[in-house]
C-alpha cells in the first residue's frame, strides 16, 4: 500500500518450552528479538529495569510492596516473616536500613528481585539483570535467580554476552537469531546439536560466544536445520513438547509466538486490570505513608521550605510595619496583601513541579504491575502533603499579618488564614499539573509564565474597568483577583471602623470608600472564595486526566 511504512518482522514463529525447577538463559545478537520475547510473555510492551524510590530503605520498599501486593487482611508479623526470609535469601539483611540510593548495582538488582518475590510466583522473567554491574556482582545476581529457580520456579532472563563462569551457572538456553529460535534446550546439548548442524565449537571456547556468533551468522549461514526444528513455521508442536517422563516430573511452560511486527497494534496491554489485591482506601493509606517515609529524608528541602515561608513573611512584615490600620498608607496595604497571596502560591509549585518528574517512573511501573490504582495515587499526592500546606502559610501569613498591623478580629484573621491555605494548596495542584505535563525545565518555566499574566488581570496593577473588553474574560480566570479581592473585602468590609489618619486629611479614612475606589463595593469574600474552589477543583481534574493520559502513552 502506497505511504504506508514498511513491516520489520521482530518474532517469527518461535517454538520452545521453558522448565520449572531450571534457570534459562536466551541469549542472542542486539536485535535478535530476546527483550520482545519476554514482553510478549509478560504482557507489557515495553522494557525496562526497575525502578524503586531512591529515599526508601530496604527494608521499607519491600514492607510497601507487601502491603500493596498482599492481601490487606494479612497480618503484620506474617508479612515481616516473609521480608525477613526474602532479605536472608538475597543476602540483603546488612543493608536492610540502608537507602535505596545508597545500595549498590548488585544490591539494587536483587532487591528489585525480592519485590516480586513476595507472591511467591511460579514463573519470572528478568530483562538484561546483570546489566550495568560488574563481573563479580552479575555473578552474585544469577547466583540467587538459581537459587529460586531450584526451589521448583520457572525462572527466564535475558544474558548479553555471559562470561564462562557466568554462562555455566544456567541450566537451560534458548538461542535467538533475527526473531528466530536457532536453540532451546539444555547448555549441556548445545554444542552437540549446534555440530550435528555443522557448526563446531573450537575446545576451550566460551559456549555463549560461540552462540552469538552462529546467530550473527559469523560462522556460516547453513542454519535452517535449526530453524526448521525450533520454529513453529517449519515444524510440528509435538516436536517440541516434552517426554512423558518430564511431562510427569517437571512443570513447564510451552511457549508459542506468531510473527509480531513492529506496527501491529497492542489491544491485549490496553484491557482494564484486573481487581487490585487491597482496597483503595487501604492503597491511599500506604502511599502517603512512603510519602511520609520520603519528604522526612528530604531535609534539605523540608528546612528550605519552612525558613523560606518564615523569612518572606518577616520580610513583608518589616516592609509593611504597622500600615493596616493607616489610612494615608490604604495602597501600601492594598500592595502588602496583594504579595501575600502572590509569593504563596508562586512558592507551592517550584516545590511540586519536581514531584511526578521525580516518581514517573516508579509510579507507571507500579500502576502497570497492578499494584495500585490511579485514583490511590492521585488521592495520595493530593493528601501526602495537606502538613505543610497548612504549615508553611501559617507561618508566612503569622508574620505578615502581626507585623502589618491588619485588625485582630478573630473571624478576619481565620478567613486570612483559610485563603492563605487555598493559595498555597492552589499552587502546589498548579505545579503538580505542570510536572506531570512537561518535564522540570519546562514546567518552572511555565509556572512564571502563568504567572505574569494571570498578576497582570488581577485588578491590583490596573483597573478592570480599564482592561479592554475582549481580555476582560481573563480577569475571570485569574487566581490572584479572587485571591486580592477576597482578602480586601475580608480586611476592609464587614462594617470595619474608620482607619487612623497621621496625617491632615485622609482620603481613604473610611473602609467602605477603599472598596468602592477598588471596583470592590458589590463583591464579597464568598464569591471569590467560591471563584478560587472552582479553580483549584478544574486543576485536579485536569490533573487526573493528564495522568490517564501519562499511563495510556506508556503502555
Amino acid at each position: 500500500m502506497a505511504g504506508r511504512k514498511s513491516q520489520k518482522p521482530i518474532l517469527r514463529g518461535i517454538n520452545g518450552s521453558f522448565r520449572a525447577g531450571r534457570l534459562t538463559a536466551i541469549l542472542g545478537p542486539s536485535g535478535a528479538g530476546k527483550s520482545s520475547l519476554l514482553n510478549v510473555l509478560s504482557g507489557f510492551k515495553k522494557n525496562g529495569e526497575f525502578y524503586m524510590l531512591q529515599l526508601l530503605t530496604t527494608k521499607e520498599t519491600l514492607r510497601v510492596a507487601a502491603d500493596l501486593k498482599l492481601n490487606y487482611k494479612t497480618n503484620k508479623s506474617k508479612k515481616d516473616i516473609m521480608i525477613g526470609e526474602i532479605l536472608h535469601l538475597l543476602g540483603l539483611e546488612k543493608t536492610k536500613d540502608t537507602l535505596v540510593k545508597n545500595l549498590s548495582g548488585g544490591e539494587k538488582k536483587r532487591l528489585s528481585i525480592g519485590v516480586e518475590l513476595l507472591t511467591n510466583p511460579p514463573v519470572m522473567f528478568f530483562d538484561e539483570p546483570t546489566s550495568g554491574l560488574d563481573s563479580a556482582s552479575s555473578l552474585q545476581v544469577i547466583s540467587h535467580l538459581k537459587t529460586l529457580a531450584q526451589s521448583g520456579r520457572i525462572v527466564v532472563c535475558t544474558i548479553h554476552q555471559p562470561s564462562s563462569n557466568l554462562f555455566d551457572v544456567f541450566d537451560d538456553l534458548l538461542v535467538l537469531s533475527e526473531g528466530l529460535c536457532l536453540y532451546n534446550g539444555p547448555i549441556s546439548e548445545m554444542k552437540l546439536v549446534f555440530e550435528n548442524a555443522g557448526f563446531h565449537c573450537p575446545k576451550y571456547y566460551n559456549r555463549a560466544d560461540f552462540a552469538i556468533e552462529v546467530a550473527c551468522h559469523e560462522r556460516g549461514d547453513n542454519i535452517e536445520s535449526l530453524i526448521a526444528k525450533y520454529n513453529t513455521s517449519q515444524n510440528k508442536d509435538e516436536e517440541m513438547r516434552p517426554s512423558d517422563e518430564e511431562a510427569v516430573n517437571e512443570e513447564s511452560i510451552m511457549l508459542q509466538v506468531p510473527n509480531l511486527d513492529t506496527d501491529e497494534s497492542s489491544s491485549e496491554s490496553k484491557k482494564s486490570y484486573s481487581r487490585y489485591p487491597v482496597p483503595l482506601w487501604f492503597q491511599i493509606h500506604v502511599l502517603i505513608k512512603r510519602s511520609i517515609w520520603c519528604s522526612s529524608r528530604d531535609i534539605f528541602m523540608m528546612y528550605i521550605r519552612i525558613i523560606t515561608h518564615i523569612i518572606i513573611g518577616l520580610t513583608i512584615g518589616a516592609v509593611c510595619y504597622n500600615i493596616g490600620n493607616e489610612a494615608s498608607k490604604t495602597a501600601s496595604n492594598a500592595a502588602c496583601l496583594f504579595y501575600i497571596a502572590l509569593c504563596l502560591f508562586t512558592i507551592g509549585p517550584f516545590v511540586t513541579v519536581l514531584v511526578y518528574p521525580m516518581e514517573a517512573s516508579v509510579f507507571l511501573q507500579e500502576h502497570q504491575n497492578n499494584w495500585y490504582s490511579l485514583k490511590a495515587y492521585f488521592f495520595s499526592k493530593i493528601i501526602a502533603d495537606i502538613p505543610f500546606q497548612i504549615l508553611c502559610p501559617s507561618l508566612l501569613l503569622g508574620g505578615a499579618y502581626t507585623l502589618s498591623g491588619q485588625p485582630y478580629d478573630l473571624d478576619r484573621i481565620l478567613k486570612s488564614w483559610v485563603l492563605c491555605i487555598l493559595m498555597t494548596v492552589c499552587g502546589q495542584t498548579l505545579g503538580l499539573l505542570l510536572g506531570a505535563i512537561f518535564d522540570v525545565q519546562l514546567g518552572l518555566f511555565m509556572t512564571v509564565a502563568l504567572n505574569i499574566p494571570m498578576s497582570l488581570f488581577s485588578g491590583f496593577f490596573m483597573r478592570l474597568d480599564d482592561i479592554p473588553d475582549y481580555l476582560k474574560w481573563l480577569t475571570y480566570v485569574s487566581y490572584f483577583r479572587h485571591a486580592f479581592q477576597a482578602e480586601m473585602v475580608n480586611l476592609y468590609g464587614g462594617n470595619r471602623e474608620k482607619l487612623n489618619c497621621s496625617e491632615d486629611f485622609c482620603y481613604f479614612q473610611s473602609p467602605q470608600k477603599v472598596l468602592k475606589d477598588f471596583g470592590l463595593s458589590e463583591s464579597t469574600y464568598e464569591i471569590n472564595l467560591g471563584a478560587i474552589l472552582l479553580w483549584l477543583l478544574g486543576s485536579l481534574i485536569t490533573f487526573y486526566l493528564v495522568l490517564k493520559w501519562r499511563i495510556y502513552k506508556s503502555r
